[in-house]
Parts: structure tokens; C-alpha cells; sequence
């Protein structure tokens, strides 16, 4: 502990020295966490709202259909929370991306391994924190906006949506946690030798086994979903588990999908930025991947409720089943903002934070005399034709996974395909305009940075 606190003293110093990119940095990082906080908490207050509700039923439709709000809110309680705890995840990793080389001068000035990881870390976690800190006041602020959005012939009250002080507690031990695990396991990919050279390690390639893996979870998912009905009380636990299966799924398969893509786009490149864009999506299609996997899970969810219309019409309903059908597709509709909001924000801070780690890439290329407009054509390119391919790619798995329990309505339904298409087209543009916001930081990178020519 003693042979910490020198090191641990010199941390501050070593962020101001940082500059302005450990501030952008550092910024980016809370606002992610910030930001996956208040959503998360807004969700589990939303879920605690509907199970007091139906422990405290104020009318026989709530009796009747009570658990059936419960279950909806459940589902919707998967859909959200695996892409915020990706964003969550991602600002964790962003936090660690840039300290390469304050971690090479630290083992430079005697600094141990473990204590040079045991700072990072630190640093990491109290980013976290601040974030959590932050997300629950924001949390609060939203309180009185959500008890706007009705449900169940009524709207619900500020009380109804707090998640209490054991949840602010468990966000604030809980999102912490998330940085310290996210960052341990992106410093494995970093080696720092005595002499306090920062090593990155190429990152290993994506196993067909993936792939497979993939199949196997798609089919489980699939007859899960046409035995639902055998598993009795245990088919809404199943249920849940079985969306988060195809969540971890989606995220398996992604980046081994964009590595394929990239050696497609590779073949067919015809211009420098297609080519550049090729090469770098091949080269590491993870780092695409956690540009655009937020649109990717968006896109799964839009999928999957891309059939509530066709439940939500033609049916021979009574006035209480009418609002039954008319709050599914309220939040549908707000689960679905909610999705493509976070997926929006983890690819503006994904692609701010590959502009930054790219800092000396830009500047040599920037020397050698490529063109601004090119390096700014190619950070387009590299992330517009996959979100494209994962945004549909995505929404095309759901229906398949689902077409079991819910079998061709969402596609035979003109509102489903028409709330599918509507979604995505608004998703991918809002990801584009997020990703759009790091124009005038690779400007400005460009401008501020400067490496010796050889």
C-alpha cells in the first residue's frame, strides 16, 4: 500500500499533463457512464412502478392484466439494458485507450506493473464513479418526464418511478464495478517493458467458431420459443433468459460478420478511401464493431417489435383490451427511442475516441500529404457501409429468432414493416449525425499534433 501512494500522488499531475485530449477523454468517458446511469435507473424505476401496481391493484383490469405489464416491463428491462451496459463497457475501455504513454513514463520513473495497473484502474473506476454520480442526478431530473407518459389509463407518479436509495446505492457500486472489469480487460491488450515502451498487442483474429456458436444459440432461442408453452410459470424467467442469449449472440457475431465484409469491400474497393476503410475494417473489426454494435442491438430490438401492430390490430377487442394493446405499442415506441438514443451515443464516443487513438496515424498521414478530405472520406466510409449491413443484419435475425413464437406477423403486417423500416432509417441517420460530431476533432487533431517526419 506504501509503494502506492507515491504513485498514486503523481496521478493528477499526470492527467493535467495530458492536455486537452485527457480532458476530451475524461469527458467523454463520464458523459458515457452518465448517461447509461439515468437510462438504466429510468428502466428498473419503470419496471418498479408496474410491479407495485399489480401487488396494489387499484381496479379488476389491473388484477386481470397486472403481471401481464410486469412481464412486458421485464422484456423491455433486457432490450435495454445489454446496449447501456455496452455504452457503460465502451467508456470504460475509452478511459483506458489513451494512457499508453503515461503508462510507459511511469514504468519509466521506477513505477511497478502493478502499480502502474493498479493507477489506471483507480483512475478508471473514479471516472465511473463520477459518471454514476452524475446519471442519478440526471436520473432525478427525468423523474417528472417520465411520469408524463401514460400507462394503464393513467400516469404514473414521481413515487411510482423511484428506484429508492438501495438502487442509487447499487448504481453507484454497480457502474464502478463495470469500469474496473471493463478496463482490466482492455490493459491485457497493453504491454509496457522496463524500459517504458508502450506495446499494443494486434489484436488475434475472429475463429469461425464464433459462427457456429451463433447457429447453436439461434436454434436453442428457436425452440425455446416454439415450447414456451410447456415450460409452465418458468417460460417468463426462460423468456428473459433467452433474450439476453440472443443478445450475447448478436455480439458474438458481429464483429466476425464485419471482418467478412471488410475482405468483400477489400475486393471491390476501386478508390483510396475505399480502400483505406477496407483495410481498416479488416485490420480490427472489433473497433467497427463497438462504432456500430449499438445500432446493431438497436436494430435486434426493432426487429423484435416490429411485430406489435399486428397484435395491436384486427383484433375483436374490448375497450380494456384496446388499452392493453395501445400501452404495448406506447412502449414499444419508447423502448425503441430509448434503444437508438444509447446506440447513437456509443457511436459518437466510439468514433471521438478512434480519432484520438489514431492521433499519430492522422499526423504522418498528414505529413506524407494525403488530403484532409480523404482521411475525412475514409472515417466515413469505414463506419456507414457496415452500419448499413448491421442495422438490417441485426433486424433480420430478430425476425427469424421470433418467428416461432410470433410466426410472419411482423412482415405481413404493412405497420410492423412500415415501424421496422421507420426505425431503422431514423436510427442509422441519428448514429451517422453522432458519428459526424468527431469532424472537427480529427480537424482539430490534425491541426494541434505534432510527430517527427521520420
Amino acid at each position: 500500500m506504501n509503494a502506492m501512494n507515491p504513485v498514486l500522488a503523481l496521478a493528477p499531475r499526470l492527467q493535467r499533463a495530458g492536455g486537452r485530449d485527457a480532458r476530451i477523454v475524461t469527458g467523454l468517458a463520464v458523459t458515457a457512464f452518465a448517461v447509461s446511469t439515468a437510462l438504466t435507473l429510468s428502466v428498473v424505476g419503470g419496471l418498479l412502478g408496474f410491479v407495485h401496481r399489480t401487488q396494489h391493484p387499484t381496479s379488476r383490469f389491473l388484477e386481470d392484466v397486472g403481471d401481464a405489464y410486469v412481464l412486458f416491463a421485464w422484456t423491455a428491462l433486457v432490450l435495454l439494458v445489454v446496449p447501456l451496459v455496452t455504452l457503460g463497457g465502451a467508456a470504460a475501455r475509452l478511459g483506458v485507450s489513451r494512457r499508453d504513454a503515461r503508462l510507459a513514463t511511469l514504468r519509466l520513473l521506477g513505477a511497478t506493473p502493478r502499480e502502474v495497473v493498479g493507477l489506471t484502474l483507480v483512475e478508471t473506476v473514479g471516472q465511473g464513479l463520477v459518471g454514476a454520480v452524475v446519471g442519478t442526478l440526471l436520473y432525478a431530473a427525468l423523474l417528472p418526464l417520465w411520469a408524463l407518459v401514460p400507462f394503464q389509463g393513467t400516469t404514473f407518479t414521481v413515487g411510482e418511478l423511484w428506484v429508492g436509495w438501495q438502487g442509487v446505492l447499487g448504481a453507484l457500486v454497480v457502474v464502478p464495478l463495470l469500469a474496473l472489469v471493463s478496463g482490466a480487460v482492455s490493459l491485457r491488450r497493453v504491454t509496457v517493458s522496463p524500459l517504458g515502451v508502450a506495446r499494443r498487442q494486434t489484436p488475434p483474429g475472429l475463429s469461425a467458431l464464433r459462427l457456429v456458436l451463433a447457429l447453436v444459440a439461434t436454434g436453442a432461442f428457436m425452440v425455446v420459443s416454439a415450447t414456451l408453452g410447456m415450460w409452465g410459470a418458468a417460460a417468463v424467467i426462460l423468456l428473459v433468459v433467452m433474450l439476453a442469449v440472443a443478445f450475447a449472440t448478436l455480439n458474438a457475431l458481429g464483429p466476425w460478420t464485419l471482418g467478412l465484409l471488410g475482405r468483400v469491400l477489400l475486393r471491390r474497393a476501386t478508390t483510396p478511401a475505399r480502400l483505406l476503410a477496407a483495410r481498416r475494417l479488416l485490420d480490427d473489426p472489433r473497433a467497427t464493431w463497438r462504432v456500430v454494435g449499438g445500432l446493431g442491438l438497436a436494430g435486434f430490438v426493432a426487429g423484435a417489435l416490429a411485430v406489435v401492430p399486428a397484435l395491436s390490430v384486427g383484433q375483436n377487442v374490448d375497450a380494456e383490451g384496446r388499452l392493453l394493446f395501445d400501452d404495448i405499442v406506447t412502449g414499444a415506441m419508447l423502448t425503441l427511442v430509448i434503444t437508438f438514443l444509447v446506440a447513437a451515443a456509443s457511436a459518437g464516443i466510439a468514433q471521438a475516441a478512434s480519432v484520438l487513438d489514431r492521433r499519430r496515424e492522422y499526423a504522418l498521414a498528414d505529413l506524407a500529404g494525403v488530403p484532409v478530405e480523404l482521411l475525412d472520406a475514409v472515417r466515413r466510409r469505414e463506419v456507414l457501409v457496415p452500419l448499413l449491413a448491421v442495422g438490417v443484419g441485426s433486424a433480420a435475425l430478430a425476425l427469424v429468432m421470433l418467428l416461432p413464437l410470433f410466426g410472419l406477423a411482423a412482415v405481413q403486417s404493412p405497420g410492423g414493416l412500415l415501424l421496422l423500416l421507420g426505425c431503422l432509417v431514423g436510427g442509422v441517420a441519428l448514429v451517422v449525425a453522432a458519428t459526424e460530431t468527431s469532424r472537427p476533432l480529427l480537424r482539430s487533431v490534425l491541426a494541434t499534433t505534432v510527430v517527427r517526419a521520420d
